[in-house]
Formats: C-alpha cells, structure tokens, sequence
C-alpha cells in the first residue's frame, strides 16, 4: 500500500463510519454527495491531467501505484473524492448542529479580493498561482454579492480542516516525512512561499474545490427536501 493512499485511507475511514451514526444520518444524503464529488472532480482532474502534463507539479512513482489515469496516479484520482467527501461530511455536521456559523465582514473578504488581484498582477506568469488566484477571486466576488445561507458553517468547516488536518495530509503528501515527496512542486509555476513544506496557493486550490463541492451538494441537499 502506497504513501499516498494510507494517507487517503486515514483520512477517509473516520468520516465515512460517522456518516452512519444515528444523530449525524449524512449516509441518506449519500446520492447527492456522490454526484457532486463526481461533478466537481472531473473539472478537477482534467484540471490536473494538464497541469501535470505541462509539468506544474508530478507524482514520485515511489509513493504510489501503477494504475494510470492519462499521466495521474490513482491515488490523485481518488483525493478529489476522498479529501471533498471529509470536509463536506464536516460542514455537514457543524450545519446540522447549528454549531460555529462563522461570520465573515464583507469589507474583509473584500480586502482580500484585492490582496489577491494585487497576487495576480505581480505573478501572473506563473501557471498554478494565477488559475487558483483567479477563481479564488471570483468566489469570493459571489460570496460577497449572493452571500449564500450556508456560508458561515462553510468557512467554519475551512478553518477547522486547514488548523490541523490539511497540514498533516498536505505537509505528508508535499514532504514533510520524506525527502522525495509523493506530490512535488516546479518552483517556476508557484510564488515559492511555504507554510512547512505546504505551497500557499495550495490553501486556495482547496477552498476552490471545497466551495464548488459544498455549493452542488447544499443545491442538491434543497432540491431533495
């Protein structure tokens, strides 16, 4: 068993037991994550097929297996449902709870916007900081003007996932235990600061996928209530 896929396999099978848990019940919503996961991954697969291919970052053969996807392993196939699956079950919990809706000041999330706009003009050459900047962007631009119910437990759940376990999951995948990281990095498609050894356009990449998968499954939740 791969590096790449203990850390999958940890990270998932605690959620996935809870989700059968009488006072959580997320399994009768299983449909709808499920189709948001498989929605939400293919943007993001083919995403990364490219990236990969023009060599933004790649996979040390060492660290997972030989089944292929075009050029990904299939252990960077399953991260886009496993480590979306987590962090929704997450959300899930803290929405159904009515515990830790955290909100966020407009004026804030604006000053970021054009924290990030000011990212992208200095960096724009570079491939991974400038896509992630620009849909981060545009995410919040949504979030300021529609502001969505739900979205003070959404950025509750972003905030739990990324104190602790992104790190963990993250810093492993990008070398904290080992010297040739499963997951690495070409410095020329990324700003080059770290959080240990974390790029910090990795912390934007996830709130993308984490946003678009937690917006289909709350569009889908309604729709079936």
């Amino acid at each position: 068993m791969s590096l790449y896929f203990k850390v999958l396999l940890f990270s998932f099978i605690i959620p996935f037991i809870f989700s059968f848990h009488q006072k959580i019940k997320f399994y009768k919503f299983f449909k709808q994550i499920a189709a948001s996961l498989s929605l939400i991954g293919f943007f993001f697969i083919i995403w990364d097929i490219y990236f990969t291919k023009i060599g933004v970052w790649g996979f040390d053969k060492k660290h997972h297996s030989s089944i292929m996807l075009s050029n990904l392993p299939l252990e960077e196939v399953l991260f886009f449902f496993v480590i979306p699956f987590v962090c929704v079950f997450t959300y899930f919990v803290l929405s159904e709870k009515k515990v830790l809706n955290l909100n966020i000041n407009t004026t804030f999330l604006k000053l970021i916007c054009i924290l990030l706009i000011v990212l992208a003009v200095l960096f724009f050459k570079n491939a991974y900081t400038i896509s992630v900047l620009i849909l981060t962007i545009l995410i919040l631009l949504y979030i300021i003007y529609y502001r969505p119910d739900w979205i003070g437990y959404f950025f509750s759940m972003y905030l739990i996932i990324h104190i602790f376990p992104f790190l963990l999951v993250n810093g492993v995948l990008t070398g904290y235990i080992t010297d040739l990281p499963p997951v690495w990095y070409d410095s020329n498609n990324i700003i080059g600061v770290r959080l240990g050894t974390i790029p910090l356009e990795d912390f934007l990449y996830s709130f993308i996928l984490l946003f678009l998968n937690t917006s289909l499954f709350e569009y889908l939740r309604k729709k079936t209530i």
